[in-house]
């Protein structure tokens, strides 16, 4: 009887344990998580914005990312409560993609929900140190591009016009994407007549949106010299067309000077009161999330596309000993203005530049001219 007894108890315990085990391996399929390897909100990242491929290197989204969002929004569907984070969208939105707000991010419908879409495309792979750029011309408010060939070399460039409603200028005309006039030379060199720099002296940069480099005498076609000395000098005796405007209120004003320099014939580069138009509307000085696109995960608002391109520092800083340093690429963005600025500190003359950081714009900043900055043309009116 002894040996029963012992016997049930052991199939009694057997099946208790059998029974714990089966229900503690049940939990709940965890949703899939997004590749967070970019580092945060740098989530988008493509391919030639020149339409000329990307046989250069530019890495693609991985179709493999998107497919695994899709088979953990089924189970939460199915009742995973960790799906329900994401924003749902309708049946006729699927397979759409989309700057969600909520998510921060560029976003695919899919089964019912706003799934992010993998930030993996951002950060270059083993093999690329390319960024896919797909998604520069892309805006969350769809906006619409025009485009413009400039006659000097074939290079065809997206524009933007945005209508201002002022009685004095109803609409203005932008290049959407940063110039890329000129012949490559590395960094360094004597910038001379149609010569530019590629960020790290790689011509994939300059062919695929984030334009050329350029010392601000180059990009205002004054004698080289000027990057070293003041306008109106000896050494720099040139000086701006304050009266080239035909809107009488814009004339004998420096902020609203239109001075061609390297932009093609008709238009002129890009000044201080044209940076305050982009901004029209924004409601903040954050010029990042306002104008920004690829690589600073925004969702290109104004449709501007701008991208964070860096430098080249050319020299050390207060002192003039000769330097080669690319840098700031995916941290901000500083584009040459007609125009000097005073420094308060032992640097000379500066050149006038926006300044454009992650959360911050200022359109009056200094640079030292000899640097490789980046350029915007405008239409001229």
């Amino acid at each position: 009887m002894r040996h029963v007894v012992i016997f049930v108890l052991s199939l009694v315990f057997a099946v208790f344990t059998a029974c714990d085990s089966s229900s503690s391996s049940t939990d709940p399929d965890p949703i899939a998580e997004v590749s967070s390897s970019s580092g945060g909100d740098e989530n988008l990242s493509s391919s030639s914005v020149t339409d000329k491929g990307t046989s250069s290197g530019g890495s693609s989204k991985s179709s493999s990312s998107v497919k695994s969002f899709s088979s953990s929004s089924n189970n939460g569907q199915n009742g995973s409560s960790s799906s329900s984070r994401y924003k749902t969208c309708t049946s006729e939105k699927e397979g759409v993609e989309a700057y969600i707000s909520q998510e921060q991010s560029w976003c695919i419908c899919t089964d019912g929900f706003w799934i992010p879409v993998s930030s993996s495309s951002v950060t270059p792979s083993s093999s690329s140190k390319y960024y896919d750029m797909s998604r520069l011309f892309v805006s969350e408010n769809d906006y619409s591009y025009g485009e413009f060939t400039d006659p000097r070399d074939g290079q065809v460039y997206k524009t933007i016009s945005y209508e201002l409603g002022y009685e004095i200028l109803d609409s203005i005309t932008y290049f959407a994407q940063n110039l890329n006039y000129g012949k490559m030379i590395p960094g360094g060199t004597q910038m001379t007549d149609s010569t530019k720099f590629c960020y790290d002296d790689d011509p994939w940069y300059c062919e695929n949106g984030f334009g050329g480099l350029y010392t601000w005498a180059t990009v205002m076609n004054f004698p080289a010299a000027c990057d070293s000395f003041a306008i109106g000098s000896a050494k720099c005796p040139v000086e701006y067309d304050l009266m080239k405007s035909k809107i009488p209120y814009f004339q004998n004003k420096f902020n609203y000077v239109m001075h061609q320099g390297i932009c093609p014939e008709g238009w002129h580069v890009m000044n201080e009161e044209e940076w305050a138009m982009v901004m029209k509307g924004s409601g903040s000085r954050d010029g990042a999330s306002y104008l920004g696109a690829v690589l600073w995960g925004s969702g290109n608002q104004r449709g501007f596309s701008l991208l964070p391109a860096g430098e080249l520092v050319s020299q050390m800083p207060h002192s003039s000993e000769s330097l080669v340093l690319y840098d700031g690429m995916k941290e901000y963005a500083y584009h040459w203005l007609p125009g000097e600025y005073k420094s308060d500190e032992n640097d000379g003359v500066l050149g006038l530049v926006a300044y454009v950081a992650r959360d911050y714009l200022n359109q009056r900043a200094g640079q030292k001219k000899v640097f490789g900055l980046s350029v915007r043309c405008v239409q001229d009116y």
